[in-house]
């Protein structure tokens, strides 16, 4: 029995200690000072540790709450052995509590200096995926030993009460007798079984259909997804697969075939026994790996984003000549960076509207919104000579260049909302009101991402030079004018950017390449790395706790497997047994988070551009997801084994 005890308080140690120190490395990234200079301006990454710390603490004291469930379980027996040799229950209670803060403390201990370390590695890892120079230093911040020692030690403490008050709770008898419980015949509903199917491929559905439309009413067919495949994976697990399962029962060929009357039958009750953990698990895992590949595939396509956010290296609301001349000066001051082209361009302000499009605030199809007129030549001038010129598409749009008209009366549209996409509103009229004309245009082609940068994202109607210059005869003082430069380095115009900031006020929207850039990589670079953090938590976790239950039930079969064993079942028969229960118990939610994840894969990679990134960084993460959960497999029914022998 010590032999068995001291394993299981190793197993409990090695969890408690993992936890303590990953979620030390999480708080002394956080506290570092070198994140502050991340963490300025438009970019909070704070905010994002923040929600993510959150998230780390529930399934920190899940996970606490499952191994210490499995420690308590485990040693009922022993509490009644020492009941029955004359201790008080008062003396074993403060036994268990001062054991389960023994294990807590010893963990603290051991977790600080390894997640110090640890912490260094795992803080270079984010700088160099947010495309930074930095070089990160060793750091023991006091405040992130505290913070995470005062939330752990929390924990700790709750669990340790819960193990004091087990001797109060159950009785000497309930205590010697704890793996042999009755467990009542699963029977699940055929009707719930089939609702279950219905109501995930409905979610399916509506996901494909109007999630990814865009709309005012996303959100609320979001929520309505969430709810309907959410209850019906649980409804799945609690009555599906017990249908199932007890189909296969009934098929007396198979049923009577060598040990399945005792898999099928161990199985069954298993499966019920833990529905809703195998639900909460698959659920979790498709979460996990759905945000975590798309992430990364957002991350890996990332280079194309700046070059829509600032399609010139540096770009100003032109119209000051003073300002241009100041702007020149400073630019020619820095040798770093050389002006490999200068455009300046002229939009014209107008009011506009058509049958299919609100506007970017989606205010009413009847009222005029307010737009941009470009010409022609200017928009391809943009194509050629700005970072637009790099990328054919961006965040799933198609890059329209080289633009052709075959008369005066067409336009290429650029919307600028949620529901945006290419050739939407192709076919369509556009009535455009300018001072003191009105008159209709032929879309013959629109799309839905601008090309003069975020800071004018407005509503763009691209019509011929004719056009434009009838235009501009009569609106030369209802005109927009932005001056571009592009440099032959833009990643090195850091020094260049600070003074220019300093230097154009903010009514001038002064945006560059370099801070679109290092803004994206920073931001995405920080979401990845909290995601594969978050995702690496989320499977270790999920998979602990399965494994975990499995030991736990492990000692409550040991006395029926020791049955079976004296009415002749073999050791190879046996093995099969758990064999085939854990790979069902470990399989199922793996099966339907990959069920899950794939179905919005299928789903979103219909609206994008990058369909084959996004693919293969799905399916790398799937891939790393079904080894770790092998590894767990191979390494639960081996612990099993011993369990029962």
């Amino acid at each position: 029995m010590l032999n068995t005890i001291l394993k299981v308080m190793f197993l409990i140690l090695l969890v408690l200690h993992f936890l303590f120190s990953y979620f030390l490395c999480f708080f002394l990234i956080y506290f570092n000072k070198q994140m502050e200079s991340y963490s300025s301006g438009r970019l909070k990454l704070y905010t994002v540790f923040k929600v993510a710390s959150i998230i780390v603490i529930i399934f920190s004291a899940l996970f606490i709450w499952y191994a210490n469930s499995f420690f308590i379980k485990s040693r009922k027996k022993e509490m009644a052995i020492y009941s029955i040799v004359g201790m008080k229950k008062r003396e074993i209670g403060v036994l268990l509590f001062c054991e389960n803060m023994f294990l807590g403390v010893l963990a603290i201990i051991i977790g600080v200096p390894l997640g110090a370390i640890a912490s260094k590695f795992l803080f270079q890892l984010l700088v160099n995926m947010m495309k930074t120079s930095v070089v990160a230093y060793f750091t023991l911040d006091i405040r992130a030993v505290i913070a995470t020692t005062i939330i752990f030690m929390a924990l700790f403490v709750f669990n340790s009460i819960k193990a004091y008050r087990v001797i109060y709770k159950f009785s000497l008898i309930e205590l010697l007798h704890a793996d042999k419980e009755a467990e009542k015949v699963p029977e699940g509903s055929k009707v719930k079984a089939l609702i279950s199917i219905v109501m995930i491929l409905l979610g399916y559905f509506i996901a494909s259909t109007k999630i990814l439309q865009g709309g005012s009413k996303m959100m609320y067919f979001a929520i309505l997804v969430l709810i309907l495949v959410i209850s019906g994976t649980y409804i799945l697990f609690n009555n599906f697969i017990i249908v199932m399962l007890n189909k296969l029962k009934k098929n007396k060929k198979l049923y009577y075939k060598g040990e399945n009357l005792i898999s099928i039958s161990q199985i069954l009750y298993r499966i019920k026994a833990n529905s809703n953990i195998l639900a909460t698990i698959a659920i979790v895992s498709a979460v996990a790996l759905t945000a975590i590949g798309f992430t990364f595939s957002f991350y890996t396509t990332l280079q194309k984003t700046p070059s829509y956010i600032s399609p010139f290296s540096l770009m100003y609301k032109g119209g000051d000549e003073d300002l241009n001349n100041k702007v020149e000066q400073i630019i020619n001051k820095h040798g770093e960076v050389k002006v490999t082209h200068k455009s300046d361009i002229e939009l014209i302000n107008v009011k506009s509207l058509t049958s299919k499009y609100k506007g970017p605030y989606g205010v009413d199809l009847k009222a005029p919104f307010d737009a941009y007129i470009m010409s022609k030549s200017e928009y391809n001038e943009i194509m050629n000579n700005s970072e637009m010129s790099r990328t054919n598409s961006v965040d799933g749009f198609q890059v329209v260049k080289g633009l052709n008209f075959t008369n005066d009366n067409q336009c290429f549209f650029i919307e600028v909302t949620n529901e945006s996409q290419h050739g939407r509103l192709k076919g369509e009229k556009v009535s455009v009101q300018d001072i003191s004309n009105k008159f209709n245009l032929n879309i013959v082609d629109s799309d839905g991402k601008g090309v003069v940068g975020k800071n004018f994202a407005k509503t763009m109607i691209v019509v011929t030079d004719n056009t434009f210059n009838k235009l501009l005869n009569s609106n030369k003082d209802n005109t927009t004018k932005i001056r571009g430069y592009m440099l032959d380095n833009p990643l090195n115009s850091e020094k260049l950017v600070s003074e220019l900031s300093h230097v154009i006020t903010k009514d001038r929207y002064f945006d560059s390449f370099y801070d679109a850039y290092s803004i994206s990589y920073r931001l995405y670079g920080c979401y990845v790395f909290i995601g594969a953090f978050l995702g690496i938590l989320f499977i270790l976790s999920t998979g602990s706790i399965l494994y975990y239950k499995q030991l736990m039930e492990a000692y409550e079969d040991k006395e029926r497997y020791s049955i079976l064993k004296k009415i002749g079942v073999s050791k190879k028969e046996k093995r099969h047994t758990v064999v085939k229960q854990l790979a069902l118990i470990f399989g199922l939610p793996v099966l339907v988070s990959l069920f899950h994840s794939i179905a919005a894969l299928y789903i979103f990679i219909a609206y994008a551009s990058e369909a084959k990134i996004i693919v293969e960084c799905v399916g790398g993460v799937v891939l790393v997801y079904i080894a770790i959960y092998l590894c767990y497999y191979m390494i639960s029914v081996k612990s099993y084994m011993k369990i029962i022998k």
